[in-house]
């Protein structure tokens, strides 16, 4: 039995795609294809049930993916343990994160990285959408907030302050609410398109209340843009209305009352075989995190 053969097999279960799986490691589908149907014609079985939408596995494919999946998973954590401790660090780390959160937070962080190892090429999407990471081939995601995936490794690398502001505009015409009930009479912007209510630790014994969401976006940006135009109340890190602030022409309000800080968080797909230089990303991020305005 080929070892090698054997691998892209894992690869594409793991992706549940030649295509996919072909992307990440490299080498052409047809290949992929050609060396499995080896491996099949070694082995004297179907591995895999192939159509135009999907993958499955027969009985005889789901017992070799789970018999030899765990067996390549620690061979590959061996060899990038044993890899990042004699070589510098190099090859192409792909990202994806929030807009807000790459240009934002993440600037420096990447671009000190990248000064750290310069043998390391970095692929960054900027995206809010809910990326597949085994499917479309990346290796670390950062997401803002309550993680919803089991099956990703998750690591919390910090906590976003968040407060609420509303603009001088927006207050002189409808006032300041006096208490978190209040905003149930009040416009609000909404940084989510599945925002409901907003949390205050201490109010409501720190349960949800309800909001008025007026604005609902997935993009803070454009949530300030609307916070500008006197359309509402929004909840934002200070620092990405510094300037507003510090002009006048926007404030916080609810002061005394705490939201809850925003958990920013590193998701991987698996432990047991972590790219190092996914590693050596997160060990830079906390580091460098330590002191940004904008989780302060």
């Amino acid at each position: 039995m080929n070892l090698n053969d054997v691998r892209l097999f894992i690869r594409v279960i793991e992706h549940n795609s030649f295509t996919a799986a072909a992307d990440k490691l490299g080498i052409q589908k047809s290949t992929i294809s050609r060396r499995i149907a080896q491996l099949e014609d070694e082995l004297g079985v179907r591995l895999l049930q192939r159509t135009t939408r999907k993958l499955s596995l027969t009985s005889e494919g789901q017992d070799l993916f789970q018999r030899c999946q765990p067996l390549f998973d620690e061979l590959d954590s061996v060899e990038n343990y044993v890899v990042s401790r004699q070589e510098e660090p190099k090859g192409r780390l792909r990202i994806t994160m929030a807009p807000e959160m790459g240009i934002f937070i993440m600037n420096d962080v990447v671009a000190s990285f990248m000064e750290k190892y310069p043998l390391i090429q970095v692929d960054i999407e900027l995206s809010p959408r809910l990326v597949d990471l085994v499917e479309e081939g990346i290796d670390l995601a950062l997401r803002v907030g309550d993680l919803s995936d089991s099956s990703l490794i998750g690591r919390k690398i910090a906590d976003a302050k968040v407060r609420l502001y509303a603009s001088k505009g927006y207050l002189d015409k409808h006032g300041k609410p006096a208490t978190p009930d209040d905003l149930s009479n009040h416009q609000c912007i909404g940084a989510a398109l599945t925002a409901q209510n907003w949390a205050f630790e201490n109010w409501n014994e720190g349960k949800p209340i309800h909001v008025n969401f007026r604005v609902r976006a997935n993009n803070m940006s454009f949530c300030r843009e609307m916070l500008r135009k006197n359309l509402g109340i929004a909840r934002m890190p200070k620092a990405f209305c510094l300037e507003d602030i510090e002009a006048g022409d926007v404030e916080e309000v609810l002061a005394e009352y705490h939201v809850p800080t925003v958990g920013i968080h590193a998701l991987y797909p698996s432990r047991r075989h972590l790219n190092p230089k996914v590693r050596l990303f997160i060990d830079h991020m906390i580091e460098s995190l330590d002191e940004h305005p904008w989780l302060n």
